[in-house]
């Protein structure tokens, strides 16, 4: 476990777009993410170390430490993106692209499968990647963990000059029942 106290100069995310959204700072190579119901930071890294047991190479998916952050729970990982990378979500690449929002467009077909679909070819067109296999594990992780949280700015692609690569799974803090406020977590303590 960690414990860290960083200055609000190093806050570069308060607002988001997430049910889950938390307070998230960069510093010294790491990413490092305030709880902001009390456990996601706990989640984040029992789920990071549930993945090591799988069949998910260690570069397709962050690994999380948890600590506490100016003295509040939270948890770190370590920055997985070289100086000449960027990461592109879905929402934002659509965005840029087409001036939409994605997940209003997608909202409006009649079956997941057309939503999956309908993604999967615009990343193609796009990029010229095929996700498949990318949202396949992802959303695989997401159903055996119980992720109540992923969306259109929590899968993403890494854009290195011209090309594009899927980013390795992240932010699965919303896992095993963290959103379900009838749990008291206080029990396992």
């Amino acid at each position: 476990m960690f414990s860290e106290n960083i200055g609000n100069d190093y806050i570069v995310i308060q607002e988001g777009t997430s049910e889950g959204t938390q307070v998230k700072y960069k510093k010294d190579g790491y990413w490092y993410k305030k709880d902001n119901r009390g456990n996601e930071g706990r989640a984040e890294y029992l789920v990071s170390k549930f993945m090591q047991f799988t069949t998910l190479q260690e570069n397709e998916f962050i690994s999380y430490e948890e600590g506490t952050i100016n003295g509040k729970s939270g948890c770190r990982s370590k920055n997985f993106l070289d100086e000449e990378e960027e990461l592109v979500t879905f929402y934002r690449l659509y965005y840029n692209e087409v001036g939409k929002d994605l997940s209003k467009v997608i909202a409006n077909m009649n079956t997941m499968e057309e939503r999956i679909e309908y993604v999967i070819r615009f990343i193609d067109q796009s990029c010229g990647l095929n996700i498949h296999a990318y949202l396949s594990k992802v959303l695989t992780l997401d159903m055996i963990c119980l992720n109540e949280d992923r969306h259109l700015n929590n899968l993403a692609l890494i854009m290195r000059g011209n090309d594009f690569y899927p980013a390795p799974i992240f932010d699965n803090g919303v896992s095993l029942l963290t959103a379900n406020q009838s749990v008291n977590w206080n029990l396992y303590n």
